[in-house]
């Protein structure tokens, strides 16, 4: 005789799980709103009250008030409920102050911090990352159609793309995309899913038109064979419409951080004998702090000769400074700590916001931690607020 089957959240439909929550946030509300229009049902608690609701409506006598709460769980899981974490304000308006930024535009987008700290912070700041382009997109949408988004590599990434998708998944008003992956395949065999043309599955059943650009190319190459991979017929046409993109989602990374993408990536070539065993002592040695879309810099500029190699990728960091100076042009920046040991890339985040060379972004979020080094660390205090600006050219 078989054992009767565990139950499990994940067993039940979805259009059971969205209602057993709809009906307890109902009965919540009849509890402690004065006003509410729901009814309360009588003496009991919320979850016995929902419990009857689901045996009287759904004849499901097996779901107790105790497996109310797992549903919740699940529904979190299948993105029907979504925490909006909240914006500090204050920190946001501090670091643009601080560092002459996101102040000539009026837009309270420009600087976005995320009420999040430590590992709480990596979901959040990817949430919040995502409804800003969500926002971004309809705003482009409104004019023409359809949008362009470049994805580049990497978790914050991965997780804007997959947070994205469930929004407009059922939004069949989302104006049209056309998804760009910004960088070819990727070097860790085991983490495919960081890879951007790994992003375009979460969008497969999406209600809007979603269209693809992929960029299939070696992960890698040479200083000077970089040319030909750009020309050759696989990669030409990625590369040949990167200038239809209107936002563009990319994070950075440490040059101190052991787990930080190009890192990562010089150990891989390390290991597999492509590049000498000096190479990241090198390229520390010479100013390396940080990257962004596989593109080291300084402190000041770009390092793009000191590189003994170069992943194949849309966008040089100079291309990045010209794309967010462009009008209609948008690049969200994500900054969060470090998903596998939790440290803060100030030191790599800074030079992005004082470095008019590396000035890569038009959209910054990031979590209060993060915010919180920024404001400790050295800032260009001295950038003149745009009311300064404006004086100087009227004398």
């Amino acid at each position: 005789m078989s054992k009767k089957k565990r139950w499990h959240p994940s067993h039940e439909t979805d259009e059971l799980v969205f209602a057993v929550c709809d009906r307890f946030l109902a009965q919540l509300d009849a509890q402690y709103n004065p006003h509410s229009a729901n009814s309360h049902g009588g003496r009991k608690g919320a979850a016995a009250a929902t419990a009857d609701w689901v045996r009287d409506k759904w004849g499901r006598a097996d779901l107790t008030r105790e497996k109310i709460y797992p549903l919740f769980w699940e529904a979190a899981r299948r993105r029907f409920l979504v925490l909006q974490p909240p914006r500090e304000l204050h920190l946001a308006q501090r670091i643009a102050d601080t560092f002459g930024v996101g102040r000539a535009q009026g837009d309270d987008r420009t600087v976005r911090v995320v009420g999040a700290h430590g590992s709480d912070a990596l979901q959040h700041v990817s949430t919040a990352g995502a409804e800003l382009v969500l926002s971004l997109v309809e705003e482009i949408g409104r004019r023409r159609q359809p949008v362009h988004i470049g994805l580049g590599g990497g978790y914050s990434a991965m997780l804007v793309a997959r947070h994205l998708a469930y929004r407009i998944r059922s939004d069949p008003d989302c104006p049209s995309l056309v998804l760009h992956a910004m960088s070819a395949g990727g070097f860790q065999a085991d983490k495919p899913q960081r890879s951007p043309i790994g992003y375009f599955n979460y969008f497969d059943d999406a209600l809007t038109k979603v269209e693809f650009v992929a960029l299939f190319s070696h992960t890698i190459a040479s200083n000077e064979d970089y040319e030909r991979i750009q020309s050759s017929p696989d990669v030409r046409t990625a590369f040949a419409r990167a200038d239809e993109i209107d936002i563009v989602i990319t994070s950075f990374s440490s040059a101190q951080d052991e787990h930080g993408m190009l890192r990562q990536f010089f150990e891989h070539l390390v290991t597999a004998g492509a590049l000498p065993p000096d190479t990241i002592r090198q390229m520390l040695e010479v100013g390396w702090i940080g990257e962004v879309q596989f593109r080291p810099y300084s402190a000041h500029d770009p390092l793009l000769d000191e590189c003994p190699v170069r992943a194949v990728t849309l966008f040089e960091i100079s291309d990045l400074v010209r794309l967010a100076q462009t009008e209609d042009k948008h690049v969200v920046l994500l900054a969060r700590p470090c998903a596998v040991c939790g440290a803060l890339k100030t030191d790599a985040l800074r030079p992005l916001l004082t470095s008019p060379e590396l000035r890569v972004w038009t959209h910054l979020v990031l979590d209060v931690d993060t915010a919180s080094s920024l404001l400790r660390s050295p800032a260009a205090v001295d950038v003149p607020t745009a009311a300064e600006q404006s004086k100087v050219g009227a004398i």
